[in-house]
This record gives C-alpha cells, structure tokens and sequence, in this order.
C-alpha cells in the first residue's frame, strides 16, 4: 500500500511519469471494484485523506498531455463532487479519443445528472467506436426512454465491442419491455450483428422467450442463417436451464 507521502509527492510532481503513478495509485484507493461493484470500505476516509490534491487534479484536467489527462479523468469518475463532473464535462469533448473515452466512462458515477447524461448519450453516437463502448457501459447507470434507445442501437453497433458493452449495461436493468423489442430485432436485415441481442435474450428471457427462441433456431427454419439459428438455440437453453433451477 503507497503511503499518503509518496502519494502526494508524486501526484505533484512535474515528472510526467511519477504523477502518472500517483494518479494510478488514488484511483486504485477510490475506485468501484469491477467485479462486486462497491467502493472499498475507507473510500471517503482515503478520500478526506488526500482532499488537499482536489486542486492538482482539476490543473491536470488540463494538462498537454494525453496520457495524465486520460488518467485524471478515471481518477475524478472515482474522487465525485461537483468539481470533478464540470472537469469531466469538459473533458467528455476531449480531442483526444483515449481521454474522451475515459471520461465519458467515469461520467456513469453521476446517475442524477442531466448534463452527465446528455454527455454520455452524444457519446454513444460519436464515430469512435472506443468512445462508443464506454459510453454505452456508462449508460447504466441512467434512466429514460432515451437511455433505452441509445441502448437498443448500440445492441446492433457495427462493433462487437459495442453490441456486447450494450448487452451487458441491458441486462443489468432488465425490463419487461425487452423481450418484446429483441424479438423484432430476429428479423434484423443484418444477422451477423445479433451475436450480443441472442446472448442478451438468454439472459433475461423467459421460458416464453425460450420457445420463440426454439423456434427460431429450428434446423427447419430457413429464413435464418445456420449462425443465428445457432445462437437462438444457445440462448432457449440457457433461459431453459435458469428456468429448470429455479
């Protein structure tokens, strides 16, 4: 574990890669676990330790260089206030795509907010496809007709990235509404894009679902290439063994 010393001297320093390290070191003090979600334990503790940076961290929003850029604006989606979101804000419109990228991602940590949520939105339809990405896993986190919307294209992006980030931000809010839109999305004019919808449909379809899904992946049904019919079956199977361990 960096000691709080170490932390602030590199976070201030004017050597490129030692304050690169001290910006890794906070996010990984602050920062969500990918995997259960949750914030550690002493985050505000860690938080109230390092308060004295605040000001270091917004200088940095605006650094020439890309790489501390990149690495404040995953820092400020960790640290929250106001001042962060109007950096990140800013830095949603970045020139650079691995810096717009990264703050359109660390917008997600503020759900309640409009501006937030019309950042993250543009985002999805930019031509980027790693700002695309994140800004369909950011999507998450906000609610609306729209959110669905942008949710449901990016379910058919041209990037399997995007299709999948889509998927995955869907299934983490599920909604009856859904299943009624993935099945009109079967008879999508390109198949070879529903690889995420199937996986999607499998997780949260019903034992309904399953059967539409049987029928559509049936070896007699010819309207269908032999890969969608593929990952239709995948997908009744799966809502097929959910159901059966219930």
């Amino acid at each position: 574990m960096s000691s709080h010393a170490t932390i602030l001297r590199e976070v201030r320093s004017v050597d490129p890669d030692a304050c690169a390290r001290g910006l890794r070191r906070v996010t990984q003090l602050l920062a969500t676990d990918s995997v259960h979600g949750k914030r550690p334990e002493d985050w505000q503790a860690q938080r109230d330790r390092l308060i004295e940076l605040e000001p270091r961290f917004l200088e940095l929003a605006q650094s020439p260089d890309d790489v501390l850029r990149e690495l404040v604006a995953d820092l400020l989606g960790a640290w929250l206030g106001d001042a962060a979101l109007a950096a990140l804000l800013i830095l949603a419109r970045d020139e650079t795509e691995r810096v717009r990228a990264s703050a359109v991602g660390a917008l997600e940590s503020w759900p309640q907010s409009a501006e937030a949520k019309e950042a993250v939105l543009d985002a999805a339809q930019s031509n980027k496809w790693t700002i695309r990405m994140r800004a369909v896993r950011a999507l998450h986190a906000f609610e609306g007709p729209e959110v669905t919307d942008a949710l449901f294209a990016g379910l058919v992006d041209d990037d399997s990235y995007v299709r999948q980030g889509s998927a995955d931000s869907l299934a983490r809010r599920p909604l009856p509404e859904f299943h009624a839109r993935l099945r009109r999305l079967a008879d999508y004019p390109a198949p070879h894009m529903l690889d995420a919808a199937m996986d999607l449909f499998g997780t949260i379809g019903t034992p309904e679902d399953a059967v539409f899904l049987a029928k559509t992946g049936s070896w007699l049904n010819l309207s269908q290439p032999s890969f969608v019919r593929a990952w239709a079956r995948k997908a009744a199977k799966r809502i097929r063994e959910r159901s059966a361990a219930r």
